[in-house]
């Protein structure tokens, strides 16, 4: 599968990953204190395991890349500088599966507290994709602390 099929091309402009460590594949929303995004789970995702599907701590990577989207649109409204995000650590968090099985998922993030201008928050989820008027699921949550470290310009020598 061609990745300019699988991913929606506006991620690139929001965050520096790229696959084969992409791991979120559809942007569904984003605004200056919250995201959505949709992962895709099937044999051609990273982390993939055959008959089971991905690792449900691999959520936690899920959480991580969608928090990553509001501070890519954050940049491109000019309200915070280049940085690098680090996770610093995970609180709660919660799975009622191992496993993610083969299908999409919903990942839902909130920033909750920022500290300055480097240290920020967000709740996560991870929900089953509404289908036909079904119910949704929730199968992970966590709360997420980040570190945001600016990136000094390169100079000219």
């Amino acid at each position: 599968m061609s990745h300019d099929n699988r991913f929606d091309p506006r991620l690139f402009d929001l965050i520096p990953h790229r696959p084969p460590m992409l791991l979120i594949n559809n942007l569904l929303e984003v605004n200056e204190t919250s995201s959505s995004a949709r992962v895709i789970v099937d044999e051609h995702a990273p982390f993939f395991e055959a008959g089971k599907g991905v690792p449900a701590w691999i959520g936690l990577e899920y959480m991580g890349q969608t928090a990553a989207l509001i501070a890519g649109h954050q940049r491109q409204l000019g309200k915070v500088g280049p940085h690098l995000g680090f996770l610093l650590g995970t609180r709660g968090f919660k799975t009622s599966h191992d496993y993610f099985a083969p299908g999409s998922y919903n990942v839902y993030c909130a920033e909750t507290a920022l500290v300055g201008d480097e240290l920020a928050t967000f709740n996560c989820s991870i929900r089953t994709t509404p289908q036909d008027g079904g119910e949704i699921d929730c199968l992970a949550t966590a709360s997420l602390s980040v570190l945001r470290r600016p990136v000094a310009p390169k100079t000219a020598i």
